[in-house]
C-alpha cells in the first residue's frame, strides 16, 4: 500500500511538471519593417502639420486678397508699436548710463526719435506708409544704379551672363518708379503678389498631403 501511495504521488508530481512544461507556443512575431515604420512615423506627424499649414496660409491669402489695405494699416501699426517699444527701452538705457556713468547721451537721442517715428506709425498710418514708399524708392534706386555699374563692367569684360543682370537692374529701376508715383497702389500690388505666393504654398502642402496619404495606402 505505501508503494502504491509513493508511486500514485509520483505520477501526480510528473503530471505537474510536464503540464508545467508544456505551455501553448506562441507565435512568432513577425519583425517590423523600418521602412513601414518611418512612413507611418512620417505621415502621423507631418499629415497634420501639412494641413494646418495649407488652411492658414489660404486663410492669409484671402484676407490679402479681401483687405489689403487693412492689412498693411496692421502691419504698419505693428511697425509704429515695435518702434515705440524699441524706443522706450533705448530712452531708459541711455537714462541709466547717464545716472551711473555721466554718458548714454545717444542712446537718449535714439530713443527720442524712435519714439517719435512709432507715433507717426501709429497716428498717420496712410502717411508712415507713403514715407516708407519714398524709402524703398530710394533704396531701389542706389540698388539699381549698382546693378547697372555691375553689368557694364560684366560687358566690357565680355561675360556672357551680363544681360541677366542689365534685366535686374531695370526691373529695380521700374520698381523705384511705380514706387514713386504709386506708393500705395504697388503695396497693395505687393500684397496681392504675397497672396498668390500663399496660395502657391498652399497648393504643394495639399499636393504633399495626398502623396503621402498615398505612400502609407501603399505600404500598409
Amino acid at each position: 500500500m505505501v508503494n502504491t501511495k509513493k508511486s500514485a504521488k509520483k505520477s501526480e508530481k510528473t503530471t505537474v511538471r510536464a503540464t508545467r512544461v508544456k505551455r501553448a507556443p506562441r507565435e512568432k512575431q513577425q519583425p517590423r519593417n523600418p521602412i513601414i515604420a518611418s512612413i507611418n512615423r512620417m505621415y502621423n506627424k507631418g499629415a497634420p502639420l501639412l494641413v494646418c499649414e495649407a488652411l492658414l496660409f489660404v486663410g492669409a491669402a484671402a484676407v490679402l486678397f479681401v483687405r489689403p489695405v487693412l492689412v498693411l494699416t496692421i502691419f504698419t501699426y505693428i511697425i509704429g508699436f515695435a518702434l515705440l517699444a524699441f524706443g522706450l527701452y533705448r530712452l531708459m538705457c541711455g537714462f541709466i548710463t547717464t545716472s551711473d556713468t555721466g554718458g548714454g547721451g545717444i542712446d537718449v537721442v535714439f530713443g527720442l526719435i524712435n519714439i517719435v517715428l512709432g507715433l507717426l506709425f501709429v497716428v498717420y498710418p496712410s502717411g508712415s506708409l507713403v514715407s516708407v514708399a519714398y524709402i524703398f524708392v530710394v533704396l531701389f534706386f542706389f540698388k539699381a544704379l549698382r546693378v547697372l555699374v555691375f553689368s557694364i563692367n560684366l560687358a566690357r569684360a565680355r561675360y556672357g551672363h551680363y544681360l541677366i543682370t542689365l534685366g535686374a537692374a531695370l526691373v529695380l529701376f521700374l520698381l523705384a518708379i511705380a514706387l514713386f508715383f504709386f506708393p500705395l497702389g504697388t503695396f497693395i500690388a505687393l500684397s496681392y503678389y504675397l497672396a498668390v505666393l500663399l496660395i502657391i504654398y498652399a497648393v504643394a502642402d495639399i499636393y504633399m498631403f495626398i502623396e503621402l496619404t498615398k505612400l502609407k495606402h501603399h505600404f500598409s
